[in-house]
Protein backbone atom coordinates (compact mmCIF):
# COMPACT_ATOMS: atom_id res chain seq x y z
CA UNK A 1 0.00 0.00 0.00
CA UNK A 2 1.28 3.44 -1.26
CA UNK A 3 2.02 6.04 2.36
CA UNK A 4 1.19 9.38 0.78
CA UNK A 5 2.51 12.57 2.35
CA UNK A 6 1.85 16.33 1.51
CA UNK A 7 5.06 17.81 1.91
CA UNK A 8 6.54 21.36 0.64
CA UNK A 9 9.96 21.87 -1.42
CA UNK A 10 12.54 24.27 -1.89
CA UNK A 11 13.76 24.08 -5.45
CA UNK A 12 17.28 25.81 -5.92
CA UNK A 13 18.37 25.26 -10.12
CA UNK A 14 21.57 27.29 -11.50
CA UNK A 15 21.82 27.19 -14.77
CA UNK A 16 25.54 27.77 -16.66
CA UNK A 17 25.99 28.12 -20.50
CA UNK A 18 28.95 25.80 -20.98
CA UNK A 19 30.78 25.17 -24.38
CA UNK A 20 30.44 21.26 -24.66
CA UNK A 21 28.35 18.67 -27.64
CA UNK A 22 27.05 16.01 -25.36
CA UNK A 23 25.95 14.38 -28.96
CA UNK A 24 29.42 14.31 -31.29
CA UNK A 25 31.77 14.06 -28.30
CA UNK A 26 33.30 10.40 -28.47
CA UNK A 27 34.44 10.66 -24.75
CA UNK A 28 30.70 10.19 -23.60
CA UNK A 29 30.17 7.39 -25.21
CA UNK A 30 32.09 5.43 -22.55
CA UNK A 31 31.29 7.51 -19.88
CA UNK A 32 34.34 8.92 -19.51
CA UNK A 33 35.52 12.33 -18.79
CA UNK A 34 33.68 15.16 -20.98
CA UNK A 35 35.60 18.00 -21.52
CA UNK A 36 33.72 21.00 -20.62
CA UNK A 37 35.71 23.88 -22.54
CA UNK A 38 34.31 26.78 -20.60
CA UNK A 39 31.21 27.45 -17.90
CA UNK A 40 29.91 30.93 -18.44
CA UNK A 41 33.07 32.47 -17.82
CA UNK A 42 32.71 35.56 -16.39
CA UNK A 43 28.76 35.06 -16.57
CA UNK A 44 26.32 34.96 -13.34
CA UNK A 45 24.28 31.73 -13.54
CA UNK A 46 20.48 31.77 -14.09
CA UNK A 47 19.24 30.90 -10.68
CA UNK A 48 15.79 29.67 -10.10
CA UNK A 49 14.48 29.43 -6.42
CA UNK A 50 10.90 28.13 -5.29
CA UNK A 51 9.01 26.95 -2.59
CA UNK A 52 6.43 24.68 -3.13
CA UNK A 53 3.51 21.90 -2.50
CA UNK A 54 4.60 18.51 -3.53
CA UNK A 55 3.57 14.96 -2.56
CA UNK A 56 5.65 12.43 -1.22
CA UNK A 57 4.61 8.39 -2.26
CA UNK A 58 6.47 5.75 -0.93
CA UNK A 59 5.31 2.13 -2.56
CA UNK A 60 6.79 -1.08 -3.33
CA UNK A 61 10.69 0.16 -2.54
CA UNK A 62 9.99 3.94 -4.85
CA UNK A 63 10.33 7.06 -3.75
CA UNK A 64 8.13 10.29 -5.63
CA UNK A 65 8.12 13.56 -5.53
CA UNK A 66 5.30 15.25 -7.74
CA UNK A 67 4.87 19.00 -7.86
CA UNK A 68 2.84 21.28 -10.36
CA UNK A 69 5.65 23.60 -12.50
CA UNK A 70 5.05 27.72 -12.06
CA UNK A 71 5.49 30.84 -14.04
CA UNK A 72 9.26 31.20 -12.25
CA UNK A 73 10.36 28.15 -13.70
CA UNK A 74 8.94 29.04 -17.11
CA UNK A 75 7.47 25.76 -17.57
CA UNK A 76 3.67 26.68 -15.92
CA UNK A 77 1.10 24.10 -16.75
CA UNK A 78 3.59 21.14 -16.08
CA UNK A 79 3.71 18.78 -13.38
CA UNK A 80 6.95 17.08 -12.51
CA UNK A 81 7.58 13.46 -10.59
CA UNK A 82 11.30 13.11 -9.13
CA UNK A 83 11.17 9.08 -8.21
CA UNK A 84 13.84 6.54 -7.78
CA UNK A 85 14.02 3.34 -6.32
CA UNK A 86 15.19 2.70 -2.78
CA UNK A 87 17.62 0.16 -3.52
CA UNK A 88 18.77 2.25 -6.63
CA UNK A 89 18.94 6.14 -5.08
CA UNK A 90 21.92 6.66 -7.56
CA UNK A 91 19.61 6.46 -10.62
CA UNK A 92 17.12 9.84 -10.84
CA UNK A 93 13.88 10.06 -13.16
CA UNK A 94 12.37 13.47 -13.91
CA UNK A 95 9.34 13.25 -15.48
CA UNK A 96 7.44 16.79 -16.79
CA UNK A 97 3.82 15.87 -18.60
CA UNK A 98 2.13 19.10 -19.44
CA UNK A 99 2.56 22.02 -21.33
CA UNK A 100 6.09 20.71 -22.22
CA UNK A 101 7.23 16.79 -21.14
CA UNK A 102 10.19 14.86 -20.97
CA UNK A 103 11.71 11.74 -19.24
CA UNK A 104 15.33 12.42 -18.31
CA UNK A 105 17.64 10.05 -16.59
CA UNK A 106 20.44 10.87 -14.21
CA UNK A 107 22.90 8.37 -13.14
CA UNK A 108 26.71 9.94 -12.47
CA UNK A 109 28.85 9.35 -14.94
CA UNK A 110 26.13 8.08 -17.90
CA UNK A 111 24.89 9.71 -20.63
CA UNK A 112 21.23 9.37 -21.38
CA UNK A 113 19.11 10.70 -24.91
CA UNK A 114 15.58 11.57 -24.59
CA UNK A 115 12.77 13.70 -26.34
CA UNK A 116 11.98 17.43 -24.86
CA UNK A 117 8.29 17.92 -25.69
CA UNK A 118 7.09 21.36 -26.26
CA UNK A 119 4.43 23.04 -27.71
CA UNK A 120 6.44 23.71 -30.81
CA UNK A 121 7.62 20.85 -31.85
CA UNK A 122 10.04 18.11 -29.92
CA UNK A 123 13.38 18.78 -29.64
CA UNK A 124 15.95 15.47 -29.36
CA UNK A 125 17.63 16.39 -25.49
CA UNK A 126 20.85 14.23 -24.60
CA UNK A 127 22.04 14.67 -20.15
CA UNK A 128 25.22 13.42 -19.01
CA UNK A 129 25.18 13.57 -15.19
CA UNK A 130 28.20 14.40 -13.37
CA UNK A 131 26.78 14.02 -9.72
CA UNK A 132 23.40 12.60 -8.08
CA UNK A 133 23.68 13.06 -4.07
CA UNK A 134 20.37 11.57 -3.40
CA UNK A 135 19.40 11.44 0.84
CA UNK A 136 16.00 12.74 0.32
CA UNK A 137 15.11 10.06 2.74
CA UNK A 138 17.70 10.06 5.21
CA UNK A 139 18.64 13.78 5.27
CA UNK A 140 15.75 15.34 3.16
CA UNK A 141 17.69 16.52 0.38
CA UNK A 142 18.91 16.01 -3.05
CA UNK A 143 20.90 17.11 -5.18
CA UNK A 144 21.60 16.69 -9.35
CA UNK A 145 24.92 18.19 -11.50
CA UNK A 146 24.63 17.49 -15.16
CA UNK A 147 24.73 18.86 -18.09
CA UNK A 148 21.64 18.94 -21.05
CA UNK A 149 22.13 19.81 -24.71
CA UNK A 150 19.23 20.90 -27.66
CA UNK A 151 20.46 18.98 -30.44
CA UNK A 152 22.00 21.98 -31.90
CA UNK A 153 21.65 24.46 -29.38
CA UNK A 154 24.00 25.82 -26.33
CA UNK A 155 24.50 23.26 -24.03
CA UNK A 156 23.66 24.26 -20.02
CA UNK A 157 25.33 22.45 -16.87
CA UNK A 158 22.85 22.66 -13.73
CA UNK A 159 23.50 22.18 -9.97
CA UNK A 160 19.80 21.11 -8.96
CA UNK A 161 18.91 20.83 -5.22
CA UNK A 162 15.81 20.05 -3.73
CA UNK A 163 15.41 19.82 -0.21
CA UNK A 164 12.04 18.89 1.66
CA UNK A 165 11.22 21.63 4.29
Amino acid sequence: MAEVNNIRIRIKSERYEVEASLFSSPETENGETLSILSEGEGAKPDIVEIQTEATLTLSDGRAEIAYEESEATGMEGSRTVISFLEEEDGIVSMVREGMVSTNLVFEAGKRYLCVYRTPYMPFEVCVRTFKVDNRLLSERTLALDYIVEIRGAQAERTKFHVQIL
